[in-house]
């Protein structure tokens, strides 16, 4: 058994003792778990618990909305890692997850290791992305931030201020070369 992870997961499953069987093994491994038995009740508990770290989604959920739909929808409001479980493996199932953003594809049955490495997969994935997307982000500010102060040069106006903290272009022209 692993050490204690402390994540929050939501698991989506239709079948009670399934579901039981699964969170009881997940919070051997230090999980904490929350059920839902539907797709709707999935996207419900997303919007109520901002907490929640994971997703573990079944696609098979019986009436209303299968998984795939749930996952699709959750993820048009927030950005969580979604890792499906299912007893499908047929190419059609297995593909209607290919159109989601998903971190995984565990089949029912596997192995209490194996999901507990898929979820960790699944959480450093969600972390690598998170911090592409910050790095983008940070890389298109400075971008911005070069363009006016190229600009600014370019029209002539030499007193501007590249960040909040930053010395104004004549401070470091003055400091540079030793003026007062």
């Amino acid at each position: 058994m692993s050490e204690p992870q402390n994540e929050s997961i939501l698991l989506v499953e239709d079948e009670a003792l399934i579901a039981m069987t699964e969170k009881m093994q997940l919070e051997k491994y230090g999980y904490s778990v929350r059920t839902v038995t539907s797709g709707e009740k999935a996207i419900e508990a997303v919007r109520e618990t901002p907490e929640l770290d994971l997703i573990l989604m079944d696609i098979d959920l019986g009436r209303g909305m299968d998984g795939t739909e749930a996952a699709a929808c959750i993820l048009r409001e927030r950005d969580i890692p979604v890792v499906f479980l299912s007893s499908h493996t047929s190419p059609e199932v297995v593909g209607k997850t290919e159109k989601i953003t998903s971190y995984g594809y565990v089949v029912k049955n596997s192995s209490i290791t194996v999901l507990d490495a898929s979820i960790k997969m699944a959480f450093k994935l969600f972390d690598a992305q998170t911090a592409f997307k910050r790095a983008e982000e940070d890389l298109r500010t400075s971008e911005n931030r070069l363009n006016l102060a190229t600009r600014s040069a370019n029209l002539g106006i030499w007193d501007w201020d590249i960040s909040n903290n930053a010395m104004t272009w004549n401070e470091q022209m003055f400091r540079l070369y030793g003026v007062d």
